[in-house]
């Protein structure tokens, strides 16, 4: 395409208040859009906060030979112990960052997790 006359169709669309633009001739297309033409990005508030896995490893709810369930709806207190992920050479310790209901539990028992995956999802 001919960029002559692409620079000729930008400087005439800065005189328009269009914001699209689309030429063809020949197979050939050009299509030019402002920066009012680009979609708004969504604005949305979440009231629930995300518990990560501290890295990469096997999530268990409790230490060996210690119960902890955890269901959907529960109340969790900051600091609550959530679960654990175990390393080769560590077990890192999970615990809730705030006081609210426990909305969402992706965790599962013997599961292998990435670092930074959602375990749980907490709602103050």
């Amino acid at each position: 395409m001919d960029t002559k006359l692409i620079s000729e169709v930008t400087n005439w669309m800065k005189t328009t208040d269009l914001a699209e633009f689309c030429y063809e001739e020949n197979g050939n297309c050009i299509e030019i859009k402002t920066q009012e033409a680009l979609p708004e990005p969504a604005a949305y508030t979440c009231s629930l906060t995300a518990v990560t896995a501290p890295a990469v490893g096997i999530y268990h709810a409790a230490d060996k030979g210690k119960n902890l369930t955890l269901t959907e709806g529960q109340t969790v207190q900051e600091g609550d112990v959530l679960g654990l992920v175990e390393t080769v050479s560590k077990k890192h310790t999970i615990t809730a960052p705030l006081t609210g209901k426990l909305r969402k539990v992706t965790a599962q028992e013997g599961a292998v997790v990435e670092f930074g995956l959602p375990l749980f999802f907490i709602e103050k």
